[in-house]
């Protein structure tokens, strides 16, 4: 059976953190796609088990660097979402951590999740985790977040801003911790999948 979960959602909404819970739980391959566009910058050869989270990534200088290569070059962005639909094709069990993965894969045997929060609680989930100041992760984010939309837009005439149509599940989570998040979605995925609970 395949089973594929596809994790989007706004910068600091818990999908990194979330993606690592039910990748354990589930026994499903983790796939990052900050990492694996980090070894399409760097020219490396693609190696799934060492595409790492972008835990602080996008908010770095040499984050904010890559996104404004983006905004003018679509080369990262078009090779990022091939191997990535390569990859879905060719496993039967894993979970993807990307902004575009929902929209962009269309076989079968996908469960798609859009987190959300408050731009507030996101902020300050990302200050208090890289030890930053919350006005400017918030500046960042915001920015990294419309350079995102802009070029999404752009490439593929998507709004991620306003656009849940392809979500089986949108999950606001200001309010819910990380456990009760993925509680929540866990029982999702058992439903979606027919798993026994």
């Amino acid at each position: 059976m395949k089973m594929l979960v596809l994790i989007s959602g706004a910068p600091g909404a818990g999908k990194s953190t979330l993606t690592e819970k039910l990748a354990e739980a589930f026994k499903l391959k983790r796939i990052f796609a900050s990492g694996i566009m980090r070894q399409i910058k760097e020219e490396a050869k693609l190696d799934i088990e060492k595409a790492e989270k972008g835990m602080g990534f996008w908010e770095s200088e040499q984050g904010k660097k890559l996104t404004e290569e983006r905004l003018k070059d679509s080369y990262y962005d078009l090779e990022l979402d091939k191997r990535l639909l390569e990859i879905a094709e060719k496993e039967t069990k894993a979970i993807f951590d990307s902004r575009m993965m929902a929209w962009l894969y269309k076989g079968s045997g996908a469960f798609r999740i859009w987190l959300d929060a408050s731009e507030d609680v996101r902020a300050l989930r990302i200050a208090k985790r890289d030890n930053l100041d919350v006005e400017e992760v918030k500046k960042t984010m915001r920015e990294r977040f419309e350079a995102d939309a802009r070029i999404y837009k752009n490439l593929y005439n998507v709004d991620i801003m306003k656009d849940r149509s392809p979500f089986d599940l949108v999950l606001k989570t200001d309010k819910l911790n990380e456990q009760e998040v993925f509680e929540i979605v866990s029982l999702a995925i058992k439903r979606f999948f027919k798993l026994k609970e």
